[in-house]
């Protein structure tokens, strides 16, 4: 029998770490004198932490204690009804992006970064989160196919990055397989599909058509590799 596992190192980018920070990071091994200089540590290291959405549950309600944030006594709390609370506490009641994660999230299982990146910022005391990264890797107590690779996260107001090792395999065959079949079509598709993901991750939707424009712009005037 094999056992998978998955871990990851990362930084919170931000001025200082505050209790909000502490709420929503604590379960992520979270260490703010390390590397230090705007960065504090997180990680999930497989038999020692896994974060999940109970263990911020607690440290929310932790945090809404400490704040002086009246709560009910006669109902169990929840993830969505501190989110409210803690939302009218920091001024970000009317924000459309948190008021639409505490509507369709469904805060269960493992804790996801882009969730609690966005509660954090909503939640400013001080700590001027501005991005996280993330690096993790799975791998296996055997040497099996296709166990072992890697993913990475860039998270920001401004920049959303996803990817992972798979998808370099899985591009490169469909890839290949067009260039055989001498099909351009299918070929510039696919490389079309790549850029345009890439451009998703920029949120301004102004600046990334821009950018878009541009970048077409770019590869009409790039010349062709071996031409005098």
């Amino acid at each position: 029998m094999a056992n998978n596992y998955y871990d990851a190192t990362g930084v919170l980018v931000l001025d200082r770490v505050t209790p909000v920070i502490k709420a929503l990071f604590g379960a992520f091994m979270l260490d703010e004198a390390y590397p230090g200089k705007g960065q504090a540590y997180i990680a999930r290291i497989s038999e020692t932490n896994n974060p999940q959405w109970r263990d911020v549950l607690d440290s929310l309600e932790e945090l809404a204690e400490q704040l002086a944030i009246p709560m009910p006594v006669d109902e169990g709390l929840s993830i969505p009804t501190l989110l409210d609370m803690l939302a009218a506490h920091f001024g970000a009641d009317q924000d459309e992006e948190l008021e639409n994660l505490i509507e369709q999230h469904s805060f269960e299982d493992i804790a996801d970064l882009d969730a609690l990146f966005l509660i954090a910022t909503c939640f400013d005391d001080g700590h001027h989160l501005t991005a996280i990264q993330f690096e993790g890797c799975w791998h296996c107590s055997k040497p099996r196919l296709f166990e072992f690779g890697g993913d990475s996260c860039f998270l920001s107001k401004e920049i959303r990055l996803v990817g992972s090792s798979s998808q370099a395999i899985q591009l490169g065959d469909q890839l290949r397989k067009a260039v055989v079949a001498y099909d351009v079509e299918e070929a510039s598709a696919l490389i079309a599909l790549e850029a345009a993901n890439l451009l998703t991750g920029i949120n301004d939707e102004h600046f990334r058509l821009n950018v878009r424009h541009r970048v077409a712009e770019r590869l009409a005037q790039t010349p062709t590799i071996g031409a005098a």
